[in-house]
């Protein structure tokens, strides 16, 4: 009887540390956007392919292009998502999601909005963002029927 415990918590263990794992086609797109508000720009480059397109605001950036404009500031931003679909097809897929993200700076609050889309690659284990597609938008503009979930690291 022993041996079958110890069996079916290796199991269960072995099930549980999967789980954890970097299994959502969204995870690097949360991360991102973690790495743009702590400013990290080492992260910000670990979770895109190296062949990484971003499509913003008419302009065709790269990773550097993205990492260059991240600087260390006073604002503080807070990140919003809800996810309006998810579809995975083998070692790709992609996601299209709401983005809200809240800056604050002392008693100054401010918030943007955007409409995005991320086409992600599996690599091993992970999934890294090949593609990411940003329509700027006004908050209020966000359907009011959306939950935005906050993303903590």
């Amino acid at each position: 009887m022993p041996i079958v415990k110890l069996f079916l918590s290796f199991v269960i263990l072995t099930v549980s540390a999967t789980s954890f794992a970097n299994d959502s086609p969204f995870d690097p797109v949360q991360g991102l956007f973690s790495a743009m508000s702590s400013v990290d720009h080492e992260k910000m480059k670990s979770l895109v392919t190296t062949d990484f397109q971003l499509l913003e605001a008419g302009e065709d950036w790269t990773i550097e292009d993205l990492v260059n404009v991240i600087n260390p500031s006073e604002n503080k931003r807070r990140n919003y998502f809800s996810v309006i679909r998810t579809e995975i097809i083998g070692t790709i897929a992609w996601v299209s999601y709401w983005n809200k993200a809240i800056f604050t700076n002392g008693n100054s609050i401010n918030s943007a909005a955007w409409l995005e889309s991320a086409v992600m690659i599996k690599d091993g284990a992970s999934w890294k963002i090949q593609l990411l597609h940003s329509t700027r938008i006004e908050s209020e503009n966000i359907p009011k029927n959306i939950e935005l979930i906050e993303y903590v690291d």
